[in-house]
């Protein structure tokens, strides 16, 4: 059994502050790498008690088991009393002779059926209540995104899908503002360039629009819902079975009372089913959505959105006019997993393929196709054929160059591309000692170079993580390189706390290594219509093809 390690990173504002998140905790540390504070999200313990509400409301059967709850280190933990089991009727006739069972055989036989019977249905009521808890037990980080002044922090909860918005109040000290709990798992979050809106992309291709900070305004259903009695106000004001005298009249009223009813229905099991919190819909993919960014050009915002089906989609605007589809930048081979901007008019894409995508994102336009897998062969000493990027990082470093750090699943190394306009240059590999999780960029006053903190997974091979090690490396990146001169580069501590999701490391393998299971079977290929080969020889345009016809008008 091991604990989760560091998984994502943030930095909060100008002032050195890093935010680490593992499990489901977060950390916050100073300029001086001391830890400052440990926030644990309470929707894992709102979850639980939820879990175990609902395995107390299933044992409730008003006959055989009654269910209680206690407090136990502030959670609820539900038990259950059986009652002795009642004397079995024995039928005279079925047993042909007495309805007197044989001493010492039948009757102590029917009471230990009776007992095993309600043990067991005790038994199974519990494991059922336990295995609805189970799920919020596992909950952790799955997104972790702050502000640019770092006022605020975004972290999203994978077991019960729940967007966390937390305050940070430039010290480092975390306090919770809201949770919303969304329908679908989401896959990736962004803020809009005000920073007031949250663009959610989930795993069946819909992003919506959260505020921030939610207000009272905010809440749904409120209007309609005032709007629907004052309705039924001026309807009991009005005609009534008294009043009318025709059978046509008296048909009406009634279909007028039903369909009150029923939408006075709707809205009370919208109100306990659906989402208690503004959400807009903004678009949609038929694919599974991997990457969402937000772009501005000739002073119009747009929304970016990747899938797994290899597009990556420019729509217009961010609440009006997002349903207008731009322009599509088609060309990647297999499922794209992440995008970024190290220039505004640039994109850079990667996922499956063995190249980086260098995009003129306005126009639609593939400039370059960047090596990767070649370098991650030659320098990372990289076995397999096939690699899966999980990160591009975009980096401003001392002395006005441009870095772009990509890194990839399973690979012990970050590659450093130079940015020079929209090319991209290959710099240097950096080899790490364990597998990158992700990457934050700190920028302490006072202090001339910058901090890459890389969370690493240490434990690939032994399955344990150093003890004495937080799994926090951190590299000075120099005056418009990516190394500094040699230094002693500071240590994050490692916290004892937090450690709450002990789970084998095959559990953890599962958290942290997705990207990869994104790419298509060949059972996929041939249900999607097959390769470009295939494609073409059926009449359809291979993606490079079509992509002077994927504009929408």
């Amino acid at each position: 059994m091991a604990p989760l390690p560091f998984q994502f990173l943030c930095a909060l504002g100008q002032d050195g502050i890093l935010c680490a998140s593992r499990g489901d905790s977060l950390y916050t540390f100073a300029a001086d790498c001391s830890l400052i504070t440990e926030h644990t999200l309470s929707s894992r313990g709102a979850a639980a008690a939820a879990a175990t509400q609902e395995g107390a409301k299933e044992g409730q059967d008003g006959s055989s088991e009654t269910a209680t709850s206690k407090t136990q280190g502030g959670e609820e933990v539900n038990e259950s009393s059986t009652p002795p089991p009642k004397r079995r009727k024995v039928d005279p006739e079925a047993n042909g002779s007495s309805a007197q069972p044989a001493v010492g055989t039948a009757e102590p036989q029917a009471q230990q059926q009776a007992a095993s019977a309600a043990n067991g249905s005790s038994s199974q009521k519990k494991k059922k209540a336990e295995k609805s808890a189970e799920p919020a037990e596992k909950s952790y980080v799955i997104l972790l995104k702050a502000t640019g002044n770092g006022s605020h922090v975004v972290a999203v909860t994978g077991g019960n899908k729940t967007v966390c918005v937390l305050e940070h109040d430039g010290k480092g000290h975390l306090t919770e503002l809201s949770q919303r709990q969304m329908v679908k798992r989401p896959s990736d979050v962004v803020l809009t360039a005000d920073e007031k809106t949250i663009l959610v992309a989930d795993k069946f291709g819909d992003v919506y629009a959260l505020p921030l900070v939610p207000s009272a305004d905010d809440l749904p259903g409120e209007d309609s819902a005032a709007a629907l009695q004052e309705s039924i106000r001026l309807a009991r004001k009005g005609a009534n079975n008294l009043t009318v005298h025709t059978q046509r009249n008296l048909r009406s009223l009634e279909e007028q009372a039903r369909q009150r009813a029923e939408k006075a229905k709707q809205q009370q099991e919208q109100k306990e089913t659906g989402p208690t919190f503004k959400q807009d819909l903004l678009l949609g993919h038929v694919s599974m959505l991997t990457s969402v960014a937000v772009g501005s050009a000739n002073g119009r915002p747009y929304i970016l959105t990747a899938d797994r089906d290899e597009h990556i989609r420019v729509s217009r605007g961010i609440l009006s006019m997002a349903h207008i589809i731009e322009h599509f930048c088609l060309g990647h081979k297999a499922f794209v997993s992440t995008m970024c901007f190290p220039q505004p008019d640039v994109l850079v894409s990667g996922g499956g393929d063995n190249e980086l995508y260098v995009w003129d994102w306005v126009a639609g336009k593939l400039k370059s196709k960047v090596p990767l897998l070649q370098h991650a062969k030659e320098q990372a000493s990289l076995g397999a054929d096939k690699i899966a990027v999980t990160g591009l990082y975009p980096c401003n470093v001392p002395g006005g160059a441009v870095l772009l750090m990509a890194i990839c699943e399973r690979v012990k190394a970050i590659f450093v591309y130079r940015v020079e306009g929209s090319n991209l240059t290959f710099a240097e590999t950096i080899s790490l000692a364990g597998y990158p999780l992700d990457i934050a960029f700190i920028q302490v006053p006072g202090e001339q170079q910058s901090r890459m903190v890389v969370s690493l997974d240490q434990g690939a091979e032994t399955g344990e993580p150093s003890s004495s090690s937080s799994g926090l490396y951190v590299h000075m990146l120099g005056n418009g390189s990516a190394t500094a001169e040699k230094q002693a580069a500071p240590v994050y501590p490692n916290p004892e706390g937090g450690r709450v999701d002990d789970l084998p490391r095959a559990e953890i393998e599962k958290i942290l290594y997705t990207v990869g299971n994104l790419r298509k079977t060949e059972f996929d290929d041939v249900a999607a219509g097959g390769d470009d080969d295939a494609a073409g020889a059926a009449g359809a345009p291979a993606p490079e093809a079509a992509e002077g016809e994927s504009s929408a008008p």
